[in-house]
């Protein structure tokens, strides 16, 4: 988009000149790691380049509608960067960690113990690790990029779309605990990996714009996506691990600082059950976000209680939470699981009948999905066995 006048071009020049879109300190610290990126194979985009220049310079341009105008906030601290993979033009995520600390080890042992398991458990797939040239205390790790879970929560249009974020989120740390693993970490750092959700992509440095960074994101329900939607954990700088030991506790003062969704424990004086607290932030993450603001998945509520417990004793390990999901979603409908959520105190007419339209759609396609999901050799099979049957009726 152009400036609207001369006037407006000329702020446009001036605030160019005055710094306003100038590489922030944690852009700079990766533009010049740019060759070494290259060299590993991965692109930055082009604000992150040496001898960058605003592409609307010497232009009517409106830098706000230019995606290389948009500023890194999220680099500073070592933040992750959004790269692609040169081979196959991959959208990926690269991480700067201590090449020696708990957050590598325990991240590398996750990811490989899920490998060995053969099925996803919703650790963030590593998919390359390298060291930094400029700094020896410093490796990068590479992982598929993806959206932070926070951004998307208002798009689970579905009941159904609640439960599997819930059930996912339970596979996952049930998961981790396996591993003599605490969490301990903060619903910003759940991530979502599902492309078909975006349909013009999101832009990493700004979640309101498409990949374009020009245009504003589209995102569809979970419930409307045409490919996988999955939920990982992704970053471990506060987990522990607590060993073998069957008590695995640690010192009440030894939690995240910062923390948006906080355990009572942490505030205690003394020691504390780590697993027991990463139960309780997941329970609080739900009741806070979704049950609290919706009144159609109460059947939600006495797990999320128990989950959310002041007692540590009193709740349930992760593992026997998801084991209660089951059984409490396993007495739900089809049509139930599938109703749009209907926030509090809102009942208007059109709403509700939407709704309903929704469920109905969803329900009369939903045969025609599984069909045109079934592999093509599954359906010959089927065709098969029909003509069998038929020449045996013959031959009677």
């Amino acid at each position: 988009m152009l400036a609207a006048n001369a006037e407006e071009a000329e702020k446009f020049r001036k605030e160019t000149e005055a710094g306003d879109y100038d590489l922030l300190e944690g852009e700079i610290w990766w533009r010049d790691r740019h060759q070494m990126l290259i060299d590993h194979g991965y692109q930055l985009r082009p604000r992150l380049r040496p001898g960058w220049e605003p592409s609307w310079n010497n232009s009517n341009k409106n830098p706000l509608y230019c995606e290389d105008a948009h500023v890194g906030l999220r680099l500073a601290g070592g933040g992750t960067i959004d790269a692609v993979r040169i081979m196959d033009g991959k959208d990926v995520g690269i991480r700067p960690i201590k090449r020696v600390s708990s957050e590598r080890t325990i991240f590398k042992n996750l990811a490989d113990a899920q490998h060995l398991t053969g099925q996803d458990q919703h650790i963030a797939h590593i998919l390359d690790t390298f060291e930094d040239d400029r700094d020896p205390d410093l490796v990068f790790v590479v992982i598929p990029l993806m959206i932070p879970v926070w951004f998307i929560a208002s798009s689970l249009k579905t009941i159904s779309g609640i439960v599997d974020l819930f059930k996912q989120l339970l596979e996952g740390l049930s998961f981790i605990h396996s591993k003599n693993v605490a969490h301990r970490g903060l619903w910003s750092y759940i991530m979502l990996d599902a492309p078909s959700m975006f349909p013009r992509g999101f832009h990493p440095s700004d979640y309101f714009q498409d990949h374009s960074g020009v245009h504003q994101i589209k995102v569809l329900p979970p419930c409307k996506a045409s490919g996988p939607v999955r939920y990982y954990f992704a970053d471990f700088r506060h987990s522990i691990d607590v060993g073998q030991d069957a008590k695995h506790l640690i010192f009440g003062y030894e939690h995240p600082v910062g923390a948006d969704f906080d355990a009572p424990e942490w505030t205690a004086i003394g020691t504390y059950d780590p697993f027991r607290a990463d139960v309780f932030i997941i329970g609080k993450i739900f009741n806070e976000k979704f049950i609290s603001k919706y009144e159609n998945i109460d059947f939600l509520s006495s797990l999320v209680e128990a989950m959310t417990a002041k007692k540590p004793e009193a709740r349930p390990t992760a593992a026997d939470a998801l084991k209660r999901l089951q059984t409490i979603t396993s007495t739900q409908s089809f049509f139930t699981l599938r109703h749009q959520l209907v926030e509090k105190d809102s009942k208007e007419p059109e709403s509700l009948l939407s709704e309903n339209i929704n469920i109905l759609l969803d329900v009369a396609f939903h045969g025609l999905k599984i069909a045109l999901k079934m592999p093509s050799r599954t359906i010959s099979l089927v065709r098969r066995m029909k003509r069998g049957s038929k020449e045996k009726e013959t031959a009677k």
